[in-house]
């Protein structure tokens, strides 16, 4: 609000022109995309050689989304590798090899489609050394922890990187690129809680205008390293916001919706369910230790 000049008041008078059934249906299409990401998940770990109940991958999908949302660090990878093994018996290699597989193809196609419309809009020529290095960073990342865990295979990384082999094993290259695209079909259709929201404030863009800002935002915030990107996706949808003509007030807004939506749902629902699992988790043992 200090950077674009925007009054509290200016902010109130945007937040009250959304009416209850426009912010209905953009909680339902917050649980339909959520629906969409479970059921990508469902489809990899088939890939995998498993089959999870889809109720636990609900669970796990709030309850992991509630652990990045609460620490400072990406928590919710190991907590999905974990409940994965608890709730699913799915082994810790399997369970690091989906993530690892929905972590780089979804930063990924966000990335690709985030770089490819800021040099169709903006042509901005300076990002290209930076997505060059960035590229060769990572080819020498590695070629780096190949050469280490082929001169120590019985060494902590050596061991991690055999089993996670293991667990990509199972997967086919077919099932990788049907899964590569059904993502792309998912992140094509996941801005459009942010086109609505600009409808609903009389400051409309193209379809494709917020699906360039919010691919671009979320690889910039996936990147950044800052926790929920916060404050980083944020700025970067402001960003894009200001360029394509919507005005400071309703820009704000914009993003505070969006941040309310996507995060305050899913920390109140996975908290909810974190503690419902604990809570079982202490009934069960409980019993146990009467039956003991």
């Amino acid at each position: 609000m200090a950077i674009t000049k925007v009054s509290i008041k200016e902010l109130w008078n945007s937040l009250n022109r959304l009416a209850l059934w426009q912010l209905a249906i953009l909680v339902g299409l917050f649980f339909l995309l959520s629906g969409l990401n479970v059921g990508l998940r469902k489809y990899l770990l088939l890939s995998l050689g498993q089959n999870p109940r889809l109720k636990n991958l609900w669970l796990i999908h709030f309850t992991s989304m509630a652990a990045h949302y609460s620490t400072p660090v990406k928590l919710g990878f190991p907590v999905t590798v974990l409940l994965l093994k608890k709730l699913e018996n799915i082994d810790y290699a399997v369970g690091t090899a989906a993530v690892l597989v929905e972590l780089v193809v979804s930063t990924g196609v966000c990335g690709l489609i985030g770089v490819l419309g800021t040099f169709y809009y903006f042509s901005e020529r300076r990002f290209v050394p930076l997505l060059i290095g960035f590229t060769l960073a990572c080819i020498c990342g590695t070629f780096i922890l190949g050469r280490i865990s082929r001169s120590n295979p019985g060494g902590r990384i050596g061991k991690s990187l055999t089993a996670l082999r293991e667990g990509l094993n199972s997967l086919s290259l077919g099932r990788l690129v049907g899964y590569f695209f059904m993502r792309t079909v998912l992140q094509l259709g996941a801005p459009l809680n942010l086109f609505l929201l600009c409808i609903f404030f009389s400051s409309e863009i193209s379809y494709l205008q917020a699906v360039v800002t919010s691919s671009a935002a979320f690889f910039v915030g996936a990147v950044s390293m800052v926790p929920m990107g916060l404050g980083v996706r944020e700025g970067s949808v402001l960003f894009y916001l200001a360029r394509f003509g919507v005005a400071g007030p309703v820009a704000i807004s914009i993003v505070g919706i969006q941040r309310i939506i996507s995060t305050g749902i899913t920390f109140v629902i996975g908290m909810l369910l974190g503690t419902l699992l604990g809570l079982k988790n202490m009934q069960e043992a409980s019993a146990r230790n009467f039956r003991e």
